[in-house]
């Protein structure tokens, strides 16, 4: 019996996939952390399909909502909610025997599921599923570090609070499922396999959820806008995106404008609309915590304009679902992106622009005046 484990949307559809086209006849289960921005008709689809034998629910307490202003009420925040989610993995794990644990990444509490999986299945391997950019451009081991965040914080995480079980779970680790192996250089002297795309012909089951998840959303926004723009996560620490953004913004046409949106990254959510954007109402502001590869499902975007830093969206639409809008990356208008992490993602542009048939409809300007002249010509072709 094999056990996933995702906590995000977008990890359960690749837990699906996975599972349909690797594991088509192994009894698997499913645990998801379900975080406020899990989408509960994406849940009620799967489990209807019953592609998996169990699937388990590990609500967000609500304590976890509480001030953590300082370090102190952080920790004791932290070490309660570890007590419950493994309270909660107990009653429905128990001692059950695995051979297989299949998650995203190192973070959340996969390492502290590991731990207690570890107790009665010491054989246990790991195999990543997609995660995103995080499996493409990130920095060196991203994906294995407790928390995604700086390797100190990450070490002290794995130490403090996962039992330093990180360097036992990565020698575990034996395949990666990927929609574009040959994109990343995250996997090197592990074997990988290739997620096939969402489509109806070849992939019914997952295109059948996809289909059954956009419709419990209002995705009319986009349908006549041709500018789309997608947020970075936020960063309260670090303004100079959202000052970057704003510029941006303010420096396209205002016909431009007038077809725009600007969706904001889905941890935005309880932050409503971004401060950058509340001086110009003319663009709107797409603020739900909502997927855009949920929202897109079934639109064609080939004349629509994505403008991202590095997003997992445009991952996912093109490797996911096979679709190719125009792409103007921003990433080396930042002024603050660090070169090594530059370089990786040219890395991945470059090799983005392998895969489109249409290589020129992926632009990365180095400049903001580079960015409008090619705002320009688009327009011209699109709106």
């Amino acid at each position: 019996m094999i056990l996933f484990f995702a906590w995000t949307d977008i990890q359960i559809i690749n837990c699906l996939n996975t599972k349909n086209s690797f594991f088509e006849n192994e009894c698997a289960e499913l645990v998801i952390y379900k975080q406020e921005r899990i989408s509960k008709c994406l849940i009620q689809i799967v489990r209807e399909k019953q592609i998996f034998s169990e699937i388990y629910e590990v609500e967000s307490p609500q304590f976890l909502k509480r001030d953590r202003d300082n370090m102190i009420k952080s920790i004791i925040i932290h070490i309660e909610f570890k007590k419950y989610f493994l309270d909660n993995v107990k009653c429905f794990v128990k001692n059950k025997k695995y051979d297989v644990l299949l998650v995203a990444t190192f973070w959340s509490e996969t390492l502290n599921l590991y731990r207690y999986l570890r107790k009665f299945n010491s054989d246990i391997d790991i195999e990543i599923i997609e995660e995103g950019m995080a499996n493409y451009n990130g920095p060196k081991d991203w994906i294995y570090r407790a928390a995604p965040s700086s390797f100190t914080k990450a070490l002290l995480r794995d130490i403090f609070y996962c039992g330093g079980s990180g360097k036992s779970a990565r020698e575990r680790v034996h395949c990666f499922y990927l929609y574009r192996p040959e994109l990343s250089w995250m996997h090197k002297n592990i074997k990988t396999k290739r997620l096939p795309l969402i489509c109806k012909k070849s992939n019914d089951v997952c295109y059948e959820v996809m289909d059954e998840w956009q419709k419990s959303i209002d995705s009319s926004l986009y349908k006549n806008n041709k500018f789309i723009f997608i947020t970075d996560a936020p960063d309260l620490k670090n303004r100079s995106y959202e000052k970057m953004l704003s510029c941006i913004l303010k420096s396209i046409p205002d016909k431009v404008k007038r077809s725009s949106v600007v969706k904001l990254h889905p941890l935005c959510v309880q932050q409503g609309k971004s401060k950058m954007m509340l001086y110009e109402n003319r663009i709107k502001i797409d603020n739900r915590g909502l997927e855009i590869e949920n929202i897109l499902f079934h639109y064609n975007i080939d004349d629509k304009v994505l403008i991202v830093n590095q997003s997992s969206a445009l991952l996912y639409l093109k490797c996911m679902l096979d679709k190719e809008p125009y792409v103007i990356f921003t990433y080396r208008i930042r002024p603050y992106c660090e070169e090594r992490l530059i370089d990786k993602f040219d890395f991945f542009s470059e090799r983005l622009r392998g895969i489109f048939s249409n290589p020129d409809k992926i632009i990365i300007p180095n400049t903001l005046k580079e960015f409008q002249a090619a705002i320009k010509i688009i327009a011209k072709k699109i709106i």
